[in-house]
């Protein structure tokens, strides 16, 4: 056993480290897997766009109902069993929304599907932060470059099934099989060693200011994340005169330069500390769309949402782990926190966005993103730095204050 305040050797965090990269990574395929079957569905079922959204609000309904109650649950059953079972769960029901005979059945499925992935969600990142306290040094930002990388499969991967004649069953069977090998997988491998058969429960309690200081910068972050995905192609095509084609190719951008940020993130973190990394991130993000929105052309939009990817990209990682920091007892706790407020403002950014263009036009609108990216990257300092709040000491991975 590891003696009480001892870190133990990097390398005994090798075995769950992996098995967490993996679950992300099954996350990621199934969601890109579901984001290409969702127009398939909808011609399916002869859906319009009013009928679409009520299933896909189904989805943010299922995943926040049991992201408010997914820590508590890892506090009481351990962090990597509840991890284990909800990646199973979600496994098997990411066929059903293909199988459904008419909107409410597709609702319900759809409802089902949201609240396994909203507690996957938690549990995985809850877990990841119980491996990296155990590793002593930051890897949050590795596992969401695995979500990132998945994201990307599972969106190519539908195209190609799609393209070739087999419809939404065949994707979503496509993206169960991929996450139900993962997962089984890694079964044997997502327990800490020396971290006992469970770790230490906690009751409910009232979130903290802490907590909800790290929940607010999430809300922000997320809230500009939620907005260019669903809008940075409207924007091109309204702005800049673009064609559908040209336009994707900003969010393309966006995805890709968020992926390679993931992917040196936790390097960046180790060397700079994670108040600076969300300081100069928010900053560098609210700077790149405002390019956007300066210029509007779709190279440089380009080069404008691929800063905003980069500046991103290591934000929501650092953030939940210093949500799992600023509770006492599970970490799961804290990240379900910080989880539900960006979850919030990801699901609130585009309809807010479309309200607000109506009164002031897309463009104006979309200077509220810029605005709140620099609100996080002004305010990250004195809520994660040394006297402002939890954060992720670039030495130890511990919480300081």
């Amino acid at each position: 056993m590891t003696a009480v305040g001892q870190l133990p050797k990097r390398e005994s965090i090798l075995r769950p480290r992996l098995a967490v990269t993996a679950l992300f990574l099954a996350n990621g395929t199934g969601i890109g897997l579901w984001a290409a079957s969702i127009p398939p569905i909808k011609l399916m079922h002869d859906l319009s766009d009013g009928e679409l959204s009520i299933a896909l609000l189904a989805f943010a309904v299922g995943a926040i109902l049991t992201m408010t109650v997914t820590g508590h649950i890892q506090a009481r059953f351990g962090s990597a069993r509840v991890a284990l079972l909800s990646s199973l769960a979600v496994s098997i029901v990411l066929p059903l929304p293909a199988l459904m005979p008419n909107l409410s059945t597709l609702a319900l499925a759809v409802l089902v599907f949201g609240a396994c992935n909203g507690a996957m969600d938690v549990a995985m990142n809850g877990h990841g932060v119980v491996v990296e306290r155990r590793g002593g040094r930051p890897i949050m930002s590795s596992f969401h470059a695995a979500f990132s990388l998945g994201g990307m499969i599972g969106s190519a991967a539908g195209s190609a099934i799609l393209a070739a004649g087999l419809g939404p069953f065949a994707t979503m069977g496509a993206a169960s099989l991929f996450s139900l090998l993962l997962v089984a997988g890694t079964s044997t491998s997502l327990a800490v060693p020396d971290a006992g058969p469970t770790d230490a429960a906690s009751g409910f309690a009232w979130p903290s200011r802490a907590v909800l200081l790290v929940g607010a910068l999430a809300f922000l972050c997320m809230f500009g994340e939620g907005a260019v995905a669903d809008w940075s192609g409207v924007y091109l095509v309204t702005a800049a005169a673009a064609s559908t084609a040209a336009a994707a190719r900003g969010y393309s951008g966006f995805a890709f330069a968020m992926t390679v940020g993931r992917l040196i993130g936790d390097w960046v973190v180790h060397r700079l500390g994670a108040a600076r990394v969300v300081a100069f991130g928010g900053i560098l993000a609210s700077l790149g769309l405002g390019l956007t929105l300066a210029f509007p052309q779709v190279d440089v939009a380009i080069v404008g949402y691929a800063l905003a990817g980069i500046g991103i990209a290591n934000i929501v990682p650092i953030l939940f782990s210093a949500g799992g920091r600023a509770v006492k007892g599970h970490p799961g706790v804290g990240v379900a926190m910080a989880a539900t407020c960006g979850y919030a403002g990801f699901l609130l950014s585009p309809p807010l966005i479309g309200a607000l263009s109506g009164f002031f036009g897309l463009r104006l609108a979309l200077v509220s993103l810029a605005l709140a990216l620099l609100t996080v990257g002004l305010a990250a300092p004195r809520i994660l730095g040394r006297r402002g709040g939890p954060s992720l000491d670039r030495s130890s991975g511990g919480a300081v204050n």
